[in-house]
């Protein structure tokens, strides 16, 4: 995490980009794709882009990455268990 990513608002408590709208091109973008590909093999499309369709600003992906993340590693550690 940068040091960027850490800084908040001292209003309100909330890291400054949280409420940044996405911008299309950028690698974070790109990213969530990624992870948006990855839930759906999970969960089914339909159900993984209405989830994705959500996300449209930083604090929005921050939520989107941190509750992916531990379902998207579990399931990679059980598909390294089986093939050994």
């Amino acid at each position: 995490m940068t040091h960027e990513a850490t800084r908040q608002n001292p209003r309100d408590k909330e890291p400054l980009r949280d409420s940044e709208p996405l911008r299309d091109g950028t690698s974070l973008v790109a990213y969530l794709h990624i992870l948006k590909k990855a839930h759906a093999a999970l969960v089914g499309h339909d159900r993984a882009h209405q989830r994705f369709g959500e996300v449209v600003t930083h604090g929005q992906a921050r939520k989107y990455i941190e509750e992916l993340m531990p379902q998207l590693k579990q399931e990679r550690d059980v598909h390294r268990r089986r093939r050994g």
